[in-house]
């Protein structure tokens, strides 16, 4: 197994675990201080993941299709055009490397807590796209 592949595998699973940890139940017993550094930590660890997945996708299309790709959005696009990706994930996929763009950019915690709460919808989605590079 490719090592970008065996990294973003397992950052995939941390990222998964943390999307699914009851925050509403956490905050009945933490600070909100705490909840907040939590919800910091786990959309640091999406943008560290999707980095991984995009990178992966990379390896695996020059790989198995021959093209060499840069950007992230280009290259998820090569994936999906070479048939590995249905539409929607495709376009889901871009939605996520959008957000993680406005993660660095983010001063409005309205926007910052929306990008949290689509982060469970994000990880389902890159367990299916590390499905398409498992093959």
């Amino acid at each position: 197994m490719d090592v970008r592949l065996k990294a973003f595998t397992e950052a995939l699973e941390s990222l998964s675990y943390l999307t699914e940890v009851d925050m509403a139940a956490l905050a009945v017993h933490l600070d909100k201080r705490l909840i907040d550094a939590l919800d910091n930590g786990k959309a640091q660890k999406f943008e560290y993941t999707l980095e991984l997945c995009w990178k992966a996708i990379k390896v695996a299309l020059k790989e198995q299709e021959g093209i060499d790709e840069a950007s992230p959005k280009k290259v998820v696009k090569a994936w999906y055009l070479a048939g590995h990706l249905p539409e929607d994930d495709y376009l889901a996929l871009l939605a996520a490397i959008d957000d993680r763009n406005k993660l660095s950019h983010i001063y409005d915690a309205e926007e910052f807590t929306a990008i949290v709460a689509r982060l469970p919808a994000y990880a389902r989605l890159m367990q299916r796209v590390n499905e398409t590079l498992s093959c």
